[in-house]
């Protein structure tokens, strides 16, 4: 019988007697899952929220953590000429050349394990979080048709971005679906699988736009998460 299989019966054996196998006070992983968010403030008048998805990097020590997410999602407009852009009579003369623009949200968060409760465990973090809207603008002049009416015609279409470096502040409940125990390159590790659900909030202001807008971002991410620690002989 391998050395493995041992510890494996071992770690099998302390769970059944309500114990814990001793790990690394480190462990590490990824959360993959999704996320949406809803604006507020004058933002609002520009965006609407979004459905997408997010993924990242996790890395505790005892109680300390420090994580990086990645998240993108497919806002739809509110606003169809956000740089005020008119001809001389007042018309249009930019619009939004699709329907959705592409949205980015990465952050770097630093947090701490305030609770563990049986199966839960509470991590409130903060950092800081850079948001990215992207998406085509069409220059667009006015004519009128044989019968008098009007109607545009594009004459340019180029890319815009509006982006911003902000704090960001959340709250990873972490919900404990099951421990498994691996060999990883010679190494007996634990792998712990978890559901965790993040509400998050962040601030964000467009300057550029006209008007200027600001407000903040409200969301939540709901992710898988699968952390690796050593097994301590």
């Amino acid at each position: 019988m391998t050395n493995y299989k041992i510890l494996a019966i071992v770690a099998c054996v302390a769970m059944a007697m309500g114990m814990a196998a001793q790990t690394s006070p480190w462990s590490y992983g990824i959360q993959a899952g999704v996320t949406a968010h809803t604006t507020t403030g004058s933002l609002s008048d520009n965006f609407k929220g979004c459905v997408g998805f997010t993924a990242g990097l996790t890395a505790d020590y005892n109680r300390l953590r420090i994580k990086a997410d990645v998240t993108y999602g497919q806002p739809s407009f509110k606003n169809r000429n956000m740089y005020a852009v008119f001809d001389d009579k007042g018309r249009d003369a930019q619009l939004n050349a699709v329907a959705n623009a592409s949205h980015l949200g990465t952050s770097l968060q630093l947090g701490y394990t305030v609770a563990r409760l049986g199966r839960v465990s509470i991590t409130p973090a903060a950092g800081l979080y850079y948001s990215r809207y992207s998406w085509r603008l069409n220059d667009i002049e006015w004519d009128t048709d044989e019968q008098d009416r009007e109607y545009f015609k594009v004459t340019d279409t180029h890319h815009t971005t509006q982006g911003r470096l902000s704090w960001i502040a959340s709250v990873d409940v972490d919900i404990r679906l099951h421990d498994a125990y691996t060999d990883v390159l010679g190494t007996q590790q634990r792998l712990r699988s978890s559901l965790r659900i993040t509400p998050w909030v962040t601030s964000i202001r467009h300057k550029s736009v006209v008007p200027a807008v600001s407000g903040m971002q409200l969301g939540v991410n709901v992710t898988y998460s699968g952390l690796l620690s050593n097994i301590m002989e």
